[in-house]
Parts: structure tokens; sequence; C-alpha cells
């Protein structure tokens, strides 16, 4: 029997050991923020996705690191310039089980503690790593699929649109994705309720925030004069747009203007063809690279959203010293807190909206002390850092309970 001291110093070795971290992604997502942090600490042991390599070495990770399936993205694309929905739908359907065959392929290569793959494309793939005996995580951005989809079709019924925007199918692989894997990752309170409410065990949760970039989401204030409240993203029902404009009228703030910055969905364009409203502007989709300029020219960022798991544009803006008005269904309530950075109303709620306007509006001094909290938050608690960080150690504590050494 070896001696205490010995015993000691294997099981301290053992629980610093560094965990080989196998990361999938279809598209991009946050997985290349993860992948870098997690190079960053030598955990990284191969990031596999359907964006070329260079679209990943832009974020920081090695191209050795990373696994391309380029043709069903390239594919899915192509179908996308027919502008046809059904066609749109029906090749995104095929493409991602198209890159679910080449990722578990590539899998196959790889040796690793744990597989993270992202929900929707990642069934075959958590199977396959936990026969290897690896643990698996699925990333789930958004409410837990049976929440995500009722709330979008109610919300598009409250409108008079017939849509479904989440195939069964989908909701089908996801369902399975949830029972299969060993954990779930979520990025707010909001989603990982959204788990505890269809039975989901809190045993099986990670909750991680997301992070922002520091250094390219920062205060530089433009000097304006209209009292600007900016909301970015895609201008769709999801987003809540149309209960944001009615805010924005109901407050009636004088010299004031609303911006929406993101790509337009054809229900709102048909919404703003039938309610035009002034200083009311669509500025389009925007590079990440130029949001920082958008939220520098703003005074109150906005997020409507009736469903949104975390609204990594409410991060960016807080990054640049704004303070948030959002709702309830997303990440926001997480960098609020108790009301020092902005305030949290409900969906469906204009009229509470539209005070908050009004609030930012009538006490500039209060507003703008609640956009430096917003920075001093974002910089202690939602730097990509710290979202590796977290990462980390929940990794480290799920490999040290397996036993994995």
């Amino acid at each position: 029997m070896g001696s205490p001291e010995l015993t000691t110093a294997t099981a301290r070795q053992r629980m610093n050991r560094i965990p080989r971290v196998i990361v999938s992604v279809w598209g991009r997502f946050w997985a290349f923020e993860l992948a870098h942090e997690l190079q960053e600490r030598k955990a990284l042991s191969r990031l596999i996705t359907s964006y070329p390599r260079y679209a990943a070495e832009r974020f920081g990770v090695n191209r050795a690191n990373v696994v391309s399936c380029v043709l069903p993205e390239a594919a899915v694309r192509l179908a996308r310039r027919f502008k046809s929905p059904w066609l749109t739908g029906r090749a995104d359907m095929l493409a991602r089980r198209w890159y679910e065959r080449a990722a578990r392929r590539a899998l196959r290569r790889e040796e690793g503690d744990i597989f993270v793959g992202w929900s929707g494309t990642s069934l075959s793939l958590i199977r396959d790593a936990r026969r290897r005996g690896m643990i698996t995580v699925v990333e789930r951005g958004s409410s837990h699929i049976v929440e995500q989809a009722t709330i979008l079709r109610e919300e598009h019924a409250r409108y008079g649109h017939d849509v479904e925007e989440i195939p069964q199918a989908v909701i089908d692989q996801e369902l399975a994705e949830y029972a299969e894997a060993d954990y779930v990752a979520v990025p707010s309170r909001f989603v990982y309720e959204s788990f505890l409410r269809q039975g989901f065990s809190p045993d099986r949760l990670l909750l991680n925030p997301f992070g922002a970039n520091l250094a390219m989401f920062r205060p530089d204030r433009v000097p304006h004069e209209p009292f600007r409240i900016i909301q970015v993203g895609g201008v769709s029902i999801r987003k809540g747009f149309p209960g944001v404009v009615e805010a924005f009228r109901k407050a009636a703030i004088p010299n004031s203007e609303l911006w929406f910055v993101g790509s337009i969905t054809p229900e709102a364009e048909t919404y703003f063809a039938n309610n035009p409203t002034a200083n009311v502007h669509i500025k389009g989709p925007v590079p990440q690279s130029e949001l920082s300029r958008f939220y520098n020219q703003s005074d109150v960022v906005c997020l409507g959203s009736v469903e949104d798991g975390f609204g990594l544009v409410l991060l960016q803006a807080a990054a640049c010293g704004l303070p948030i008005v959002c709702t309830r269904n997303t990440g926001g309530p997480d960098i609020v807190g108790d009301n020092e950075c902005g305030i949290v109303v409900p969906i469906h709620s204009p009229d509470a909206m539209a005070d908050a306007f009004r609030a930012m509006y009538e006490d500039r001094p209060r507003a703008r002390a609640m956009g430096d909290a917003a920075r001093r938050r974002a910089e202690e608690y939602f730097s990509w850092t710290a979202y590796g960080e977290r990462a980390m150690e929940h990794y480290r504590r799920l490999c040290n309970a397996r036993g994995l050494t």
C-alpha cells in the first residue's frame, strides 16, 4: 500500500490534469470562441465545423486544430440564393444530416475525454462518443426546444401568421440529444429554467453565460443629438420588433429615434409597409467589426425578444457602456442584475417598455451610471476569457467525477 503522501500527490496531479475536449458545430455560433479558449488552456483536442478553416483561424483557432466539413454548408448557402423558403428549409435539413455524417467520420479519428456538440446536429456523435467512454455535452443556446417551438408558434399566431418555424424532425432530434447526452450546457437562467419546467434534472445542466470581445466592444462615445434606442439582430417576430415599435410610439420621447440593426424578415417588411412610424430606421445587417460604432452612437440598447437564449448583442452593448432595456425571455436579466445595469420588463408589455424608455430619457445621469455598471459587469463576468474559465471548471469537475484521469 502506498504512502498517504504519495496518494495525495497523485490525487492532486489527477485533479489538475487538463481534459481533452472535442468540439463539433454546424455553423459557428459561439463554438469558435469556446475552441479558442480551450486551445489557450491546451484542452482543445479538435474543432469540427462546417465552416472553412480560415474562418476559425480568424478567432484564433490554429488550422491544425480544425477539421472542416464545408460541402453541406456550401449547399445550404447555394439553396438560399433561390429565395424559396421550402427549398431552403429542405436543403437545411438535408445538409445538417450530411454534416453530421461527415463529423461522425472525423470524430472516429480523434481522441478525447469530453465531446461537446451543438444541439440539432449531434445525436449520432453523442452515441459514438459515449460508446468510446467520453463524457458528452450538448450546447443549447435557446430555451428547451419544446418551449421554444410553443412560444414561436403562439407568437406568430398573435399576428395571424400560419408558420411552423421549427419542424417536428428538428424537435425530435433535439429531444433525443437531451436524453442521450450526459449534460446540457445552457447560457442563461431563462434557458436553465425552461429545462427545469420540462422535467430536466438540474444535475445535468451546466450554466455558463456567454462573453463579449471587450477589445472590439468598448465605450467610444460619438456625440449625437437625437435620443437613440438601438436593437440589434434580425428584425423578426422572435425578436419582438412589433412590441418595441409600439413601446417607442407610446414613450413619445421628443427628438428620439429607434434603430433596428440586422436583416429584416418578410413579416417585418409587411408590418412596416402597413404601419409606417416616424423616426424608426431599419439599418440592415452590419458586420461585427462595425457594430461597436452603432452602439456608441446610441443611448439605450433594447432587446424585445419573446424567446432568446442569451442575446449576445446585449453583452456587446454593455461592453460599450450602454444601459439595457430587455424582456425576461433573454439573457438580459443575468446581465442587468438588480436593475443596476438596466430595466427588465415582461414580454408583451409595451407599456412597461415605454416607461423604461422614458425613465432612461428623463434621468440621463442614472442611465449613464447604468451604462458604466454594465461595462464593469462585462469586464468582471462576461469576457470570453471568463467564459473559458467557467467551461474549464465544468469540464474538470466532470472528468474528476467520472474518474477520467
